[in-house]
């Protein structure tokens, strides 16, 4: 284990990292191993200049962003890209927010974030009602081709975003700054 991986291990930070796109996008994602901020299919209306990865998945995350949810490896990403860094809400979060929407335990790095196919541990197409197998064949054959693992989800086995996710935000935010402390002392 390099040094890294041990700062990161001992920081108890998250091993993963999810980005949960809609199937329209993943062909480009994969093509141009890039992910933009606020670029393609999105319901989500706010241009924040932000790309989001979450640490978990939930129901609320594939309603919002979409059934196919890209699985990276957390160091590879971060070694590729420094900037990344849990989403801090601040003191503001009521102001912008009825509730705290920690449904998606942010991570964020801005603009874009740049990855290796090699990041990927699997891709995960998140079935449901309206997407059946049948819906995934053209993003399979794409997969199958770069040779990265894939596997069907169903939606209903992933958790609900009601229950507030408050004590996962609170140790990731101080993993983070373990991390960061150990990282200058380096």
């Amino acid at each position: 284990m390099d040094q890294l991986a041990s700062r990161w291990e001992k920081a108890k930070l998250t091993p993963v990292f999810y980005h949960t796109t809609f199937i329209e996008n993943a062909p480009l994602i994969l093509k141009q191993q890039t992910i933009v901020a606020n670029k393609g299919e999105s319901i989500c209306g706010a241009k924040n200049g932000l790309v989001s990865l979450s640490d978990r998945i939930t129901k609320g995350i594939v309603e919002f962003f979409g059934n196919v949810t890209f699985k990276f490896d957390a160091i590879g990403l971060y070694k590729r890209n420094k900037a990344i860094s849990p989403k801090n809400y601040g003191s503001n979060i009521r102001k912008l927010y009825e509730e705290i929407p920690l449904f998606e335990n942010e991570w964020v790095i801005p603009k874009k974030l740049k990855f290796d196919l090699a990041d990927i541990n699997k891709v995960l197409l998140i079935k449901s009602k309206l997407f059946r197998e049948t819906k995934f064949e053209g993003l399979i054959k794409i997969l199958e081709r770069k040779g990265i693992e894939y596997c069907f989800f169903s939606e209903r086995y992933l958790s609900d975003n009601d229950v507030s996710d408050m004590t996962n935000y609170l140790s990731r935010m101080r993993g983070w700054k373990k991390f960061s402390k150990m990282a200058q002392h380096v």
